[in-house]
């Protein structure tokens, strides 16, 4: 019996950061550690792989985005007589419709669960519903990145030290449903670090966590880890902790090449709206300066569409987020998860198209646009198009490849030791800048054929913007030759 793990992206031709950022599917590399050895095992990838169906039994990690696209081949599988196996976060909060497009399905983390899975198979008596259960720290077991074979991902050294989040934000559905934070014992960490350094050893580490700093005495204890490990890394951290000076200059002390972080907002109101306290009050501009002055390079995770924005503030924002020294930018539009707090607060009063994720796109934005940019819910203040506007203007115009910009990550770089990231970074920003342009264009024209034109002082700072962008060549982030995910909850 053949067993193929399947990772579906989509959109990555698009433009999306999951354009330029393709990392290993490791949730998947944990099940094939625990399957048994009867059961041939293989990996297709769809970011580094041709779709070719070539086996006996298809498990697919499952995320909300792409669940039509999943069904689509689960279903056309099923037909022709193969086994489908669903996990992954929309299962776990789906299982019902799920369930309609599977043999089996597996809610939570399936870890510890997968081996009963496999011997039910084995066995011929595949149920079609488990439910897994959070996996203690004694029960983790290092990943062997050798089942990736020899792909080429551009930031193949990606981890993760904890499981969980001890955050809720409105938005947020994974760390509601996929278990208590939890961290990994330090040695089962080292082994794997051990192992990267082995198979990757040009490659900086990428962990994916969704907090990884949560707890500060394993945070500490973990840099340790690294920087005794002389490992240069990249993560993602929260407002609060960015905001740590002591923390800061740990990471920096440590290798720390670069953080994104969770800003999505510059107003507190919208973020007590979606419950980010994290960030109410914190002194954001003045922490990426701090980073850059330790050679960090920050990326600023941006969201538009929070319930307090309307044209004015995300004017004012836009003219704010410029004076702030990024080395990058990444925009979305909110998006509305089913289970979420914030989905069931709005479906009962029609502001959110319920499943939205199961229909085809009538939005013309939405077919224009890649997902991150998608918009399934009525906003008190912007029709989708008009919102998507302006996520792709925010992306044009803190993407300028000005020289003062340019010359400042490189800065970053050098105290940092990180020109290969610097020009990972700059070649995001100008692919970014150059494809939104693009998008823009079509969308005008979709909002024009109905009766959406945008407001003529949007048009004039476009122009304003177009000499800038145009001055600098295409060419010029290569001469910072680089070699280069959002989090993955630990399950299939």
């Amino acid at each position: 019996m053949k067993l193929v793990f399947v990772n579906i992206m989509q959109e990555l031709h698009r433009f999306d950061s999951t354009s330029y950022i393709t990392q290993p599917p490791v949730p998947l590399a944990v099940l094939n550690g625990v399957t048994p050895p009867a059961i041939e095992t293989s990996l297709l990838d769809e970011q580094t792989d041709d779709i070719r169906f070539e086996g006996d039994v298809f498990a697919f990690t499952l995320s909300t985005q792409y669940a039509r696209k999943v069904y689509r081949y689960a279903d056309a599988l099923r037909a022709d007589g193969k086994k489908v196996i669903l996990g992954g976060i929309h299962p776990t909060v789906c299982p019902e419709e799920a369930m309609r497009h599977a043999d089996a399905i597996v809610t939570g983390e399936a870890e510890l669960l997968w081996p009963t899975v496999c011997a039910d198979l084995l066995g011929g008596r595949l149920q079609p519903r488990y439910d897994g259960s959070p996996t203690p720290p004694s029960r983790m077991r290092p990943i062997d990145y050798r089942f990736f074979g020899k792909r080429r991902y551009l930031t193949p050294a990606s981890l993760f030290a904890t499981r969980g989040c001890n955050r809720r934000c409105s938005f947020c559905v994974s760390s509601r449903y996929m278990g208590p934070f939890r961290t990994k014992p330090l040695d089962v960490l080292e082994r794997e670090i051990d192992q990267l350094e082995e198979l990757y050893p040009a490659a900086f580490l990428q962990f994916t966590d969704d907090n990884l700093l949560a707890d500060r005495q394993y945070a500490t204890a973990l840099l340790g880890l690294v920087r005794h490990k002389r490992r240069r890394f990249v993560t993602m951290v929260t407002v609060d902790q960015f905001c740590d000076t002591t923390l800061l200059e740990e990471m920096a002390s440590s290798g720390c090449l670069g953080v994104a972080v969770g800003l999505e907002s510059v107003d507190d109101d919208n973020c007590v709206a979606v419950r980010k306290f994290q960030n109410v009050g914190r002194s954001f501009p003045e922490a990426v300066r701090r980073a850059n002055d330790l050679g960090i390079q920050v990326c600023g995770l941006i969201m538009l569409g929070l319930p307090h924005d309307t044209p004015d503030r995300l004017a004012a924002t836009l003219r704010h987020l410029g004076e702030i020294p990024c080395s990058l930018y990444d925009l979305r539009t909110l998006r509305l998860y089913p289970s979420t707090s914030l989905y069931k607060e709005m479906l009962p009063r029609g502001k959110v198209i319920p499943e939205w994720w199961l229909s085809e796109e009538t939005e013309p934005g939405n077919r224009l646009l890649p997902g991150c940019l998608g918009v399934h819910y009525q906003h008190d203040h912007f029709a989708p198009m008009q919102l998507q506007h302006w996520a792709l203007r925010y992306t044009i115009e803190l993407g300028h490849m000005r020289p003062a910009a340019v010359a400042n990550v490189v800065r970053i770089a050098r105290r940092g030791r990180g020109l290969k990231f610097a020009g990972l970074l700059l070649a995001a920003r100008q692919r970014g800048a150059k494809q939104a342009r693009i998008l823009l264009a079509r969308l005008e024209e979709a909002m024009g054929a109905n009766g959406e034109p945008p407001r003529e002082e949007e048009t004039a700072r476009q122009a304003v913007a177009e000499p800038l962008l145009n001055s600098v060549p295409e060419s010029s982030p290569s001469t910072l030759s680089c070699n280069r995910s959002d989090c993955s909850p630990p399950v299939t």
